[in-house]
């Protein structure tokens, strides 16, 4: 059976939702074009286009996930992310918006469990890099 038609469509999918979060965050800086709003959306930017790109190339070309290249582009990607997650959190903390005490306390879990998931996946995508390599070397 050819999948073909099924990857086009999941791509578009993913695409159309990737396009609509970048238009929006273009538009953010437009509106407000100072350098913490640049801070904040061009790492977001970078992280949703990067995302995007890979999921396509992930969708056609599977096997190549053991590739330096996806692992190095999946890293920056996450990485990309992380740091808009990280700029927003400090913005918002400092802003009157996180009065609630709550807030404040949802906002320091997430951005917790932001920096930690990003370690635990850089710590797993090289490990198995170096184990993959180590492998090839004993061939």
């Amino acid at each position: 059976m050819n999948y073909s038609r099924l990857k086009v469509w999941c791509i578009i999918t993913f695409s159309m939702v990737v396009i609509a979060i970048v238009i929006r965050a273009i538009w953010q800086i437009v509106v407000i074009p100072t350098p913490k709003t640049m801070l904040i959306f061009v790492p977001l930017i970078i992280a949703l286009i990067g995302s995007d790109v890979l999921i396509s190339y992930l969708v056609f070309k599977p096997g190549k996930i053991k590739s330096l290249s996806f692992s190095i582009g999946l890293t920056v990607t996450f990485g990309a992310g992380l740091l808009a997650g990280v700029v927003h959190f400090y913005r918002f903390i400092i802003s009157t918006q996180a009065d609630p005490f709550f807030s404040q306390i949802i906002s320091w879990m997430i951005i917790l469990s932001s920096a930690s998931a990003y370690f635990i996946f850089l710590y797993v995508i090289w490990s198995l890099r170096k184990a993959r390599n180590n492998g090839h070397r004993k061939l």
